[in-house]
């Protein structure tokens, strides 16, 4: 039987493909599947044959039956964020395997969500035994009607009953805490207690929220299916509190998750029994066509300790953590990948494996792994690189996510790497530089950071002396709806993209000299939001990086202060914004190698800027072609090539203030060095 897993964003397939390769054993090949518009990948083979054409409409004869014990064939696509996406890119995978004569018997929506407090804890497993369209519907005056009760389809799909329970049975069998409870798919993210409460009020006993089961399930159901849905949680739902987020954490769940169902061992939805088949144990039940009701409202919870939990729990700032990501990889801001949350240009982090350049990246074989914000000046300086066109240079594989991302994985790293030591009694552990529970999704030997957030990584990251962002008349601006001053937001809601970045830092130094007793509420939302939210008064002013800068009177609003201008005309130095970090345990050479890959891949960028502008392009969260290039002039300059004297002091610079002000933790004197140099 060949199984379908259709997730948001490519770092949920990530993890669902490590899961695999643990439960399948490590070294099963993976390979993408043709799907236009989409990114399917196959691991191993399992038992299906392969996908071949039917002569003459005539389906291939169907092989012998699997072994018991041996793996399905699992494909795992990437169909985008929202019910819509979903159900589109199911629909297409579903329909292409059709047409080949090889269908799949099963579909599974599998991700990380948000979890209902006193059902679902962060780092538990959901197994769905409803899928609900939970906003599909109508307000009426006498509340909420969903769609089936106004007459028009269904509103659930109950996946296979058996099927479930044997899997939240296998799950918590292996230590993992588990919940058999329907989850529900929204097209808005719960953000604030009234919502939170409502759903809880309307599907007692919910254990998760998510924004793809439904559109998942409508498409499996169309071609006669059965349909389960695994989520992971990330969040509680209810207020936006990003630090309580746990996405890094979510993601390993999610690994686990599919390494206990496809290891050895009794039949799953993953693994051939004696008498495998789509329907197996459930009365051969296929499709889930017609208003069936939920199988279970109310939470059947099968728990156990959870043993194995992902790494230290480590505020993420923002992932979207936030990172939102579109089928193409794309991510952006503090995006919900917590919850799949659709963003401009989405989150999430989306692991996108490139061009591999001449030679491999790591002793093993594989490939480096880097992640950079799909920012037009990112884009630019590594397209090359990326792209494979730099003589030499080690291969890469790219995962796209903003900084608040890539702030939270560095810091997951470093923190991990610091516990493995303190548990060898050894102190700071430079040998691995990750938890080893982090497995190949999180972990990154390059990254695109904050300079904000070095105090909290260098011991397992080196900055590299090239690649970042420095500039001048390049800072963050505060923005408000009506001109003011800067008095004028004392005690004020003021919307942030992070609190571990550089922007918060400057934010924070120019509050602290120019606001009378300091602003009030800090609100951290994704930066694309923070302009709408200025503009239709949900916070008193916000603080705008990126391409706003060029934007911002789109939304009529007006430049409060400039962050930058305070920093420059107080320090005289330039603003240090964005850092290229690679872990010390690659060892000092590679590390030198991999800066003068990045030096190349500005200077090739430079010499050529029409080669990455498709690639630009592709990425850019603003996507007219001038603003892109204004983007690209200002933060990619002389610092980018080489930080320099100046660039170095600068660094220096505001992490002293910083530290003096107790925002960040105090630097070493030899931290910023970097080996050989």
């Amino acid at each position: 039987m060949r199984v379908l897993v259709v997730t948001a964003v490519p770092a949920e397939a990530d993890a669902v493909l490590a899961g695999l390769d643990r439960g399948h054993g490590a070294g099963t090949p993976v390979r993408e599947l043709p799907l236009p518009g989409y990114l399917l990948r196959r691991h191993g083979s399992g038992t299906a044959e392969e996908c071949v054409p039917a002569e003459d409409g005539v389906p291939p004869a169907a092989g012998p039956a699997p072994a018991a014990g041996a793996p399905h064939a699992v494909d795992v696509l990437s169909a985008g964020v929202g019910p819509a996406a979903a159900a589109a890119g199911t629909a297409s995978a579903l329909t292409a395997a059709a047409l080949t004569g090889q269908p799949y018997g099963l579909v599974v929506s599998a991700g990380i969500g948000g979890g209902f407090p006193g059902t679902a804890p962060l780092g538990s497993v959901v197994v769905a035994d409803a899928i609900v369209a939970a906003d599909l519907g109508a307000r009426t005056p006498d509340g909420f009607l969903p769609v089936d009760r106004l007459g028009f389809g269904r509103s659930v799909h109950p996946p296979p009953p058996d099927t479930a329970r044997r899997t939240a049975e296998t799950l918590a069998g292996a230590g993992l805490t588990v919940a058999l409870a329907p989850v529900l798919t929204v097209s808005t993210v719960t953000g604030d207690e009234t919502r939170a409460a409502e759903l809880a009020a309307r599907h007692p006993g919910a254990g998760a929220e998510a924004m793809e089961g439904f559109g998942v399930a409508e498409a499996a159901a169309a071609h006669g299916l059965p349909v389960l849905e695994i989520r992971t949680v990330s969040n509680p739902v209810g207020p936006r509190d990003r630090a309580a987020w746990r996405i890094p954490e979510a993601l390993t769940a999610l690994t686990d998750t599919f390494a206990v169902l496809t290891r050895p061992g009794p039949a799953t939805a993953f693994r051939a029994g004696p008498s495998s088949g789509p329907g197996d144990g459930d009365g051969g039940h296929r499709g889930t066509s017609g208003n069936a009701p939920a199988a279970g409202t109310a939470e059947t919870a099968v728990t156990a300790d959870r043993s194995g939990a992902a790494g230290k729990e480590q505020p993420m700032n923002g992932t979207e953590p936030t990172a939102r990501t579109s089928r193409d990889g794309r991510t952006d801001g503090a995006a919900e990948t917590a919850e799949a949350t659709p963003g401009a240009r989405r989150p999430t982090a989306a692991a996108a494996p490139t061009a591999a350049a001449s030679e491999h990246g790591t002793p093993g074989g594989r490939p480096l792994r880097i992640a950079y914000s799909p920012c037009p000046n990112d884009t630019f300086v590594f397209h090359a690189w990326s792209h494979g066109l730099v003589p030499g240079a080690p291969a890469v594989d790219v995962t796209f996510a903003d900084i608040d991302i890539t702030n939270g994985l560095a810091e997951f790293t470093a923190a991990g790497s610091r516990e493995a030591g303190e548990r060898d009694g050894a102190g700071t552990d430079t040998g691995s530089g990750s938890d080893p529970r982090l497995g190949p999704l999180l972990d990154h030997d390059i990254l695109k950071v904050s300079y904000a957030v070095l105090p909290w990584i260098l011991d397992a990251y080196a900055l590299l002396p090239c690649g970042g962002a420095l500039g001048r008349g390049c800072g963050p601006l505060v923005l408000t709806a009506a001109p003011g001053r800067a008095a004028d937001l004392r005690g004020k809601r003021v919307a942030v993209p992070s609190e571990r970045s550089t922007a918060y830092l400057l934010f924070r130094l120019w509050a602290a000299a120019e606001v009378p007793d300091g602003v009030g509420e800090i609100v951290v939302l994704p930066f694309h939001e923070i302009m709408p939210a200025v503009r239709d008064g949900a916070v008193d002013a916000g603080l705008v990086i990126h391409e706003a800068r060029f934007t911002y009177r789109d939304y009529g609003l007006h430049c409060l202060a400039d962050m930058g201008e305070h920093w420059e005309n107080t320090t005289g130095l330039p603003i240090p914004l964005g850092a290229i970090v690679a872990k010390r345990s690659l060892g000092d050479r590679r590390l030198r190698e991999l800066a003068d890959a990045v030096r190349t891949s500005v200077r090739m960028a430079w010499d050529d800027p029409e080669a990455s502008r498709p690639y630009v392009l592709e990425h850019a969260q603003e996507m007219d072609p001038a603003v892109a290039d204004q983007h690209i002039g200002l933060y990619v300059n002389e610092f980018t090539a080489d930080l320099g004297e100046a660039g170095y002091a600068a660094v220096r610079g505001l992490l002293t203030r910083a530290a003096a002000e107790g925002l960040v933790p105090p630097l070493g004197p030899h931290a910023l060095a970097f080996p050989g140099a």
